[in-house]
C-alpha cells in the first residue's frame, strides 16, 4: 500500500493537471464519542475527517472518483507529502446516504498527534493526475464530549417523542443539539475509494433534525415505517467560530415502530423506557439497561413495556413497588416458546419451560405466594435476531400483587453471559407490569 502510494503520488506530482477535477460541498474534521450503536458505526472516541458532497467533474458526470487523505502528526516537521515519511497517510470511504449523499470520510481512534488538519485528495485518475485538494481545519486540544446522561421515548407508533438529560459537566460547551434517524433494515455500502478493493455496511442517515433549543424532540410524520428497524441518534455538539462541528457525542438507541395490528388483542398503551448510552460494544456481555417509571400498576390489569441480539431478559422491581405477580410475552419471536427462571436467593433456577407467546405465568400460583421482585425470561433462540438495544424489541405483559407504581427494569442478556444480581446495581430501582458484535465502522 505505502510503496502503491508513494508511486501514485509521484506521478501525479510529475504531471500537470490536463482536466477538470472533482469538487466537495464542505470538509469536516472533529472529535467523536460514539455510543454503543447496531447501525456499524465505530464505537468509542474516534476522530472522524472528510468532505461532503463529492461529485465527480461536470465534463465527466460519470466518473468515478478516488480519494485519500494525509496529515503531519503534531511533533513532526513534514517536508514533501510524496517523499517524506513522517505524513500519515490514510483512503478515503464513500458512503452514499439518503440524508448525506456522496461522503468522503475516514476515521481513526482519536490520538492528540493527530489533531492538525488533513489534506483531502480527489480524482477521477488512479494516479491523482490531475487532482483536488481540500484541507480540513484542525482539532487542536478540544475535549470528548460526553453522552447525554439518559434518553426516553414516548409513543410507539410512527411519531415517538424523544427526551433526553443532558450531562451534569461538559469540557467544553454544549453550543448545539440534533436529532438524526438511521435506517438499519436497509443499510448502505460503504466503500473504500483507493488501493485495494473493501466494502461493509453501515446504516443509512434519513433525516437529520434542524438545531434544538431543548431537550426533546417528536420524530416528524411520514419519516417512519412499520416493519423497518432505526436507530435514533442525540448528538451534542460543540462548534467553531465558523459553526462547523469540532466535538460531539452521538448517543443512539434502536426503535421499531409498532404496529397494533401485530400484537395480541388487548395489548396496547405500551409503556416505553428510558436507558443510559452504553459507551462502547468492547467487552460488552449483556444489553443495555431499561428503566421504566409507570404510575399505575396492579393486580387486576396488565402494564405492556417494552425495552432493545438477545437471549432474554431479566426484570425487577424497586424500592416500594410491588411485586410481579404474572407475566405474558406478547412478542412472537423464534420458535414463540420461552423458558422462566426465578431467583432463589444464590442462584438463577428454571421455573417453567415451554411458555407461549401470549399465555401467562403467574408466580403466586407457582409457589411464590408474595409474588417475586426479580425473574428472567429466556430461552430466545440468537436466530430470532431480537435487537438488545432496540426499545420496541420485545413486548412483555406484567401484573402485581398490589397496586402502586413501577419504576422497575429490564435488560437484555445476551448469548455471551447471563448476569447474576450483583451486576444490576444500576437499575435496582422499580418495579412493574410488562408485555415486552462485531467490530464497528466510524
Amino acid at each position: 500500500m505505502k510503496t502503491l502510494l508513494a508511486t501514485t503520488l509521484a506521478l501525479w506530482a510529475a504531471a500537470s493537471a490536463t482536466a477538470a477535477t472533482p469538487t466537495g460541498t464542505s470538509v469536516f474534521d472533529l472529535r467523536v464519542n460514539n455510543s454503543a450503536n447496531s447501525g456499524n458505526r465505530a464505537t468509542g472516541d474516534i476522530i472522524v475527517w472528510g468532505v461532503n458532497g463529492v461529485a465527480p467533474p461536470s465534463d465527466n458526470p460519470g466518473a468515478y472518483v478516488y480519494g485519500f487523505s494525509g496529515t503531519c502528526p503534531v511533533g513532526k516537521t513534514c517536508d514533501s507529502f510524496t517523499t517524506d515519511a513522517d505524513w500519515l497517510k490514510q483512503r478515503l470511504f464513500e458512503r452514499d446516504m439518503t440524508g448525506l449523499p456522496h461522503q468522503y470520510y475516514a476515521s481513526r481512534p482519536y490520538d492528540p498527534a493527530l489533531t492538525g488538519s488533513w489534506r483531502l485528495y480527489l480524482s477521477t485518475s488512479a494516479n491523482f493526475n490531475p487532482n483536488t485538494v481540500y484541507q480540513t481545519p484542525s482539532l487542536g486540544d478540544v475535549g470528548a464530549m460526553p453522552f447525554v446522561s439518559s434518553m426516553t421515548v414516548s409513543g410507539s407508533g410512527l411519531t415517538p417523542s424523544v427526551t433526553w438529560t443532558l450531562p451534569s459537566s461538559t469540557p467544553t460547551s454544549i453550543d448545539q443539539m440534533r436529532v438524526r434517524v438511521f435506517d438499519n433494515s436497509h443499510p448502505t455500502t460503504v466503500e473504500s475509494r483507493y488501493g485495494d478493493p473493501y466494502s461493509f455496511l453501515q446504516s443509512d442517515q434519513l433525516f437529520q433534525s434542524a438545531a434544538l433549543g431543548s431537550s426533546s424532540y417528536t420524530v416528524p410524520t411520514g419519516l417512519l415505517s412499520y416493519g423497518t428497524h432505526y436507530s435514533i441518534a442525540i448528538d451534542l455538539n460543540h462548534l467553531r467560530a465558523d459553526g462547523s462541528p469540532v466535538s460531539r457525542s452521538t448517543s443512539y438507541f434502536d426503535f421499531t415502530p409498532i404496529d397494533p395490528a401485530t400484537l395480541p388483542a388487548g395489548v396496547g398503551n405500551i409503556a416505553l423506557p428510558t436507558t443510559t448510552p452504553v459507551p462502547t460494544t468492547s467487552g460488552l456481555l449483556a444489553g443495555p439497561v431499561y428503566n421504566f417509571h409507570v404510575g399505575d400498576v396492579g393486580s387486576d390489569h396488565v402494564t405492556f413495556i417494552d425495552p432493545v441480539v438477545a437471549t432474554g431478559f431479566s426484570y425487577a422491581t424497586g424500592v416500594g413497588d410491588p411485586n410481579f405477580k404474572t407475566v405474558q410475552v406478547a412478542s412472537n419471536v423464534g420458535d414463540g416458546l420461552y423458558e422462566v427462571w426465578t431467583w432463589s436467593g444464590s442462584t438463577w433456577q428454571k421455573t417453567a419451560s415451554m411458555l407461549a407467546a401470549g399465555a401467562s405465568f403467574d408466580f403466586t400460583a407457582h409457589g411464590f405466594a408474595a409474588g417475586v421482585d426479580r425473574f428472567q425470561i429466556r430461552g430466545i433462540e440468537p436466530e430470532a435476531g431480537v435487537n438488545a438495544f432496540d426499545l420496541t424489541g420485545f413486548v412483555t405483559g406484567l401484573s402485581f400483587v398490589s397496586a402502586g407504581s413501577f419504576n422497575g427494569t429490564m435488560q437484555a442478556l445476551t448469548a455471551e453471559a447471563v448476569p447474576e444480581p450483583a451486576t444490576w446495581a444500576l437499575w435496582l430501582a422499580g418495579a412493574g407490569a410488562l408485555l415486552a458484535w462485531r467490530r464497528r465502522q466510524a
